[in-house]
């Protein structure tokens, strides 16, 4: 009598499992019938992005002013009574902590020396950039050399 009982209980759980399975199965299956809603009424009016007569990006809220080149913005002018003064002997490994102890013309003469190399990345204002590069990077980072910092290393 037991094992009717157990076989019972079996066959009525694998028929409530089965109907569980069919029932999501078939629930993921259904679609609902219906329609797109379609419109001709004109919807709200859409946000433009600000436009400049140039053509160029401009900033929101602030007025373009023409004559003014964005890519090219002219350099700051370079204090020219510094006089010249010859690169010291470690001017191609000098740290940025060394570099911090210089004078304002052996810096320049630092690097000079340093962008006199082949492949100098910094262009033809690259004495006076790579100045205000040096200056600044080196500020930050002490220990690392002035010509990976302006030659990129």
């Amino acid at each position: 009598m037991a094992s009717v009982k157990t076989h019972l209980r079996v066959a009525a759980t694998a028929l409530i499992g089965l109907a569980i399975v069919l029932g999501l199965t078939t629930a993921c299956q259904r679609t609902t019938e219906g329609t797109v809603a379609q419109t001709t009424e004109p919807g709200p009016p859409l946000p433009s992005a600000p436009t400049t007569t140039s053509g160029r990006p401009g900033i929101p809220g602030l007025p373009e002013i023409p004559g003014i080149p964005i890519p090219n913005i002219p350099l700051p002018t370079r204090n020219t009574n510094v006089p010249e003064v010859p690169a010291p002997p470690n001017a191609t490994s000098m740290t940025c902590g060394e570099y911090n102890d210089l004078d304002e013309a052996t810096r320049v003469a630092v690097v000079r020396e340093i962008l006199a190399q082949e492949n100098n990345p910094l262009g033809p204002d690259g004495e006076f950039v790579g100045q205000i590069l040096a200056d600044a990077a080196c500020q930050f980072l002490p220990g690392a050399r002035v010509s990976e910092i302006l030659m990129g290393g």
